[in-house]
């Protein structure tokens, strides 16, 4: 609980700028934070989804984290999520060595590759953070070789490091609204005949 505290110390301390951000902590209650996101940039501002972090048995488990509806608080599936949290990074790419003019001897490619943070295996499963530092990832078999317990001592406050992801992937993105309207074509009838 004595680490529960401090994060949320911590994040209260810069409470302000938080919420210029547009992140809400609308309770924080031992073992759990509910934060709401906001895009305060678009016009006007959007509430764009809530997120449970579940602080259990902290710091030997890594925090849970859940994308929720921000107004029911119930799990996201991965059909519903408003954001995906897709994030680029370059990748080697050594297949490609020799083949790019210019490049060095020895030298290895890098290639720029699209990924997405929130990862499940069916449209209706519940989809977790596939991020180092996270609970589900830690506990997800093709992540058996990355231990919680070699990261643990990485990040100096959990809390905003997991929002702060959240926020850079899933809504700083967000700059503008797109409305689609799709006209529905019918025939006109007179009165229905007898």
């Amino acid at each position: 609980r004595a680490k529960f505290a401090r994060e949320l110390a911590e994040y209260r301390s810069l409470e302000a700028d938080h919420l210029g951000r547009g992140w809400w902590m609308l309770r924080a209650e031992y073992p759990e934070v509910f934060v709401v996101f906001a895009n305060a940039q678009l016009k006007p501002p959007a509430v764009i989804f809530g997120v449970i972090i579940d602080f259990t048995n902290y710091d030997l488990w890594a925090p849970s984290v859940r994308l929720v509806n921000p107004f029911t608080r119930e799990p996201y599936k991965a059909k519903e999520l408003p954001s995906t949290l897709r994030r680029r990074s370059l990748v080697a790419a050594p297949h490609l060595a020799g083949l790019i003019p210019g490049g060095q001897e020895g030298e290895v490619p890098q290639m720029e590759q699209e990924s997405t943070l929130m990862q499940a295996h069916s449209p209706d499963d519940v989809p977790f953070l596939c991020l180092a530092g996270v609970r589900e990832y830690h506990e997800h078999p093709g992540h058996s070789g990355d231990s919680w317990l070699l990261h643990k001592g990485e990040a100096k406050n959990m809390l905003f490091y997991l929002l702060d992801v959240l926020y850079r992937y899933g809504v700083q993105p967000i700059n503008s609204y797109q409305i689609q309207m799709m006209p529905v074509i019918r025939f006109g009838q007179q009165e229905v005949p007898e």
